[in-house]
């Protein structure tokens, strides 16, 4: 016990003398966090809570024209623009501002759209309920055109929401103006005095809803991804610092006078695993802290943390030790701290990439999704999900905290078969 003390005594002081390490360590996370957060904010947010400015010009200033300026009005994700820098849009201008993409969306409801839905409206009444070998004046063949413009850049996606929001909008239009021209003409026939009135909102209604546990009603946002995310990350680049100081320890001499004392040197293995295990539980806690104090500070949702704390506890135990004994590994192959520093920086990027860290696996593609279940970054972070996010508790992450520790005892036994053969 007592070389297990000076050890991790040993291990304290050289990362206390390492300012450069610590700043990596514990400050470079929480600023990662703090601007991932921010700038994925707006990507994560769901459609209804994002407005988008759209250009509008009604030319025709009827029944058609202020139907669709009242729905779009009353969306929630719209906001109308019918003038620019204090003028009326006009065609010209709407053109330039899309095109330019200073604006994304322009709609314009042509001059005598009214006319000519109501023409048509006028010939299905009265088709349904004339004699067919009544002859009926046909509409002109020219349907009335609503025109939208884009931003050249748009994704295809967001223009067929658009098309099918506005598609929704003038059906609903055509289809009550042909209700009320109907009840109209009933109402005459019949001699009594319509008292039918048009529903829009129809027999069957849509209810939105988010596929999370029964017993939670948290939501996936920019905070919740992002600072489990971040936090498993930073873990992993511990390995800078540690696989510094093992080579430092073998290149120097230091390795080999360990050895030499009393004891197992396993012993000193176990003090850099404690240390370094308590490091990255701080570091768990700083970006915790960042989730629950800071963010909200800047309009960011409060961080969950689900109501299985114990669970957590365990996560960040099995996730600091694979992260620990990733470093070990590295540190006991690598020749050179530049070496170790490169290839496990390099590495950690590339996992956090496959892993999910960057974007959510599930707006990968399918090939790669298939990939990121490799990286042992996405199993800390699907474990954290597990619990912020579906409420999961100790069996529940117990997978991911298998695969972590097994990631860990596998890169333990690399490490100590190198250092080994290298104990020169």
């Amino acid at each position: 016990m007592h070389k297990l003390g000076t050890s991790i005594m040993k291990e304290v002081l050289i990362l206390i003398r390492d300012l450069g390490g610590l700043a990596i360590i514990f400050i470079m996370p929480m600023v990662l966090v703090f601007v991932m957060a921010l700038i994925q904010d707006s990507t994560f947010r769901k459609m209804d809570e994002t407005c988008l400015s759209v250009l509008f010009i009604d030319e025709d200033r009827d029944s058609v024209g202020l139907a669709i300026e009242q729905g779009l009005i009353n969306s929630d994700m719209i906001v109308l623009e019918k003038t620019y820098d204090g003028q009326t849009l006009d065609r010209e201008t709407m053109v330039y501002l899309v095109s330019e993409g200073k604006y994304q969306v322009g709609i314009i409801v042509p001059g005598k759209s009214t006319e000519k839905l109501r023409k048509k409206a006028v010939y299905l009444v009265d088709k349904a309920l004339e004699d067919e070998d009544l002859p009926l004046n046909k509409p002109d063949a020219e349907p009335s055109t609503i025109i939208i413009y884009f931003d050249p850049v748009i994704k295809h996606s967001f223009r067929e929401t658009v098309r099918m929001a506005l598609g929704k909008l003038t059906y609903g239009i055509e289809s009550g103006m042909v209700f009320k021209l109907f009840s109209e003409r009933v109402s005459d026939l019949l001699e009594i005095e319509a008292t039918m009135e048009y529903d829009p909102s129809g027999v069957i209604q849509l209810e939105e809803r988010n596929a999370v546990n029964v017993h939670t009603e948290i939501i996936p946002n920019s905070v919740q991804h992002n600072v489990p995310a971040w936090a498993v990350f930073a873990m992993f680049f511990i390995l800078i610092p540690l696989t510094a100081n093992i080579i430092k320890e073998r290149n120097s001499g230091s390795m080999l006078r360990i050895r030499l004392m009393p004891g197992s040197y396993w012993v000193t293995i176990m003090a850099k695993i404690i240390v370094y295990l308590f490091i990255s539980s701080i570091q768990f806690v700083l970006m915790l802290l960042v989730g629950i104090f800071i963010l909200p500070l800047f309009g960011l949702p409060l961080l969950e943390l689900g109501n299985h704390i114990f669970a957590i506890i365990i996560m960040v135990i099995a996730t600091g030790l694979a992260a620990t004994g990733y470093g070990l590994a590295l540190g006991s192959v690598a020749n050179t701290p530049e070496q170790a520093a490169a290839f496990g920086s390099v590495s950690v990027i590339i996992f956090a990439a496959l892993g999910g860290i960057w974007v959510p696996v599930f707006v990968m593609p399918p090939m790669m999704q298939n990939f990121s279940i490799i990286s042992p970054l996405n199993w800390g972070l699907e474990g954290f999900y597990t619990i912020f996010l579906r409420n999961g508790g100790v069996f529940d992450i117990l997978p991911w905290a298998a695969l972590l520790t097994a990631f860990c005892l596998i890169c333990m036994a690399v490490a100590f078969y190198f250092l080994r053969l290298k104990k020169n």
